[in-house]
């Protein structure tokens, strides 16, 4: 089996952390994502005790003061909140931030890992360039 030279070994290097990241990424994302529907389910049930606890009172209260929210996306714009409420939001924050982190990082890995690779390309077409042009 012929060697590899050093910037394609860099280059494998590079595309296998980019994929390494993003699988990692990925798994992560999917754990996120299932921690804010737990959240969300804990959310809603607890909404629906207090307003079995409250009974007729509450719907004579709900016309004056707003209905919280178990919406994650709702509640990861705003902030203030507390309770289940402040954990669904920080955890919808996190899942944004994860999201968006992961491709970014394991395409930039791969392009960095790239980087000799492409020098060296270049320097090879150049000098095939000089040597048509002068001849040899």
């Amino acid at each position: 089996m012929p060697s590899l030279d050093k910037p394609t070994k860099v280059l494998i290097g590079g595309i296998f952390a980019g994929v390494l990241v993003y699988g990692i990424g990925e798994l992560n994302t999917k754990r996120l994502e299932r921690r804010v529907e737990e959240l969300q389910k804990v959310c809603v049930a607890e909404q629906q005790t207090e307003a079995k606890n409250q009974g007729t009172f509450s719907a004579l209260t709900s016309i004056f003061t707003a209905k919280p929210t178990c919406d994650p996306v709702e509640l990861a714009k705003s902030s203030g909140y507390v309770g289940v409420q402040g954990q669904l939001a920080a955890a919808e924050q996190e899942l944004i931030r994860w999201d968006n982190w992961a491709p970014i990082a394991a395409i930039s890995l791969a392009i960095v890992g790239s980087l000799p690779w492409w020098w060296y390309f270049l320097l090879r077409r150049i000098r095939e360039l000089r040597e048509a042009i002068t001849g040899k």
